[in-house]
């Protein structure tokens, strides 16, 4: 007689991985300077598939990715609005 043994199956623990989801749904939707939001939640939902099939090293790059885009994206977008308000307050019929 045998003695039973127990296969216990261990995945690595995927919620390490931040997928940026939401600061690209938000520069899509609000600040989709050049379309960087577009990209960007595009690379964040890369993340979200690589992330179910256990693909960790696959979604940490494309997390990188997706977070540099939504920077970059955030950053444009912000100079952008800030650059209206300048000009709004100092047109430049005043030179």
């Amino acid at each position: 007689m045998t003695n039973p043994t127990t296969v216990i199956e261990i995945y690595p623990d995927t919620s390490e991985v931040n997928d940026y989801y939401l600061w690209s749904i938000f520069n899509f939707v609000y600040l989709n300077f050049c379309c960087l939001g577009f990209i960007a939640l595009a690379y964040s939902l890369k993340v979200r598939d690589k992330k179910l099939l256990n693909d960790l090293n696959g979604a940490v790059e494309d997390a990188k990715t997706a977070r540099l885009f939504n920077i970059t994206s955030s950053a444009l977008a912000a100079s952008c609005i800030i650059l209206v308000f300048i000009f709004l307050r100092y047109p430049l019929s005043d030179y």
